[in-house]
């Protein structure tokens, strides 16, 4: 069952405003771990001279780049729920075609799934 365009419009804004904050969060992120690799802005090496300050910015590199990555994610399943807006099928499930609750889509506006296919879904990753 296809949703109303008045249904979708505010999904459609909140789906725009999470894209562009997580687009500058990634991108801030980005330089962030750059910078962290580079030089400690004092002018010296960014090399630490202690074992515990190498595990430290190997830790906070990491950190960051799964971040990036996570955050890269949402940004795709985030680019699939505005196609599907444009497509007329937001707010049905990708799997089993029923109706997404708005209070999911609410919680979760890019999800695809209704709550009982991500479920079915989850535990058949596992």
């Amino acid at each position: 069952m296809k949703m109303k365009k008045a249904d979708v419009k505010p999904f459609k804004e909140m789906l725009l405003q999470l894209r562009a904050r997580l687009r500058g969060d990634v991108s801030t992120l980005a330089d962030a771990a750059l910078s962290n690799s580079g030089s400690n802005g004092s002018g010296a090496s960014a090399v630490p001279s202690h074992m515990a300050d190498m595990g430290s910015d190997t830790y906070e590199q990491d950190n960051t780049i799964l971040l990036m990555n996570n955050e890269g994610e949402t940004l795709v399943q985030i680019e699939g729920a505005l196609e599907r807006i444009e497509s007329g099928v937001y707010g049905s499930c990708m799997e089993c075609s029923g109706k997404i609750p708005k209070m999911r889509l609410k919680a979760i506006p890019y999800t695809p799934y209704c709550v009982k296919c991500a479920s079915e879904l989850e535990t058949s990753q596992f």
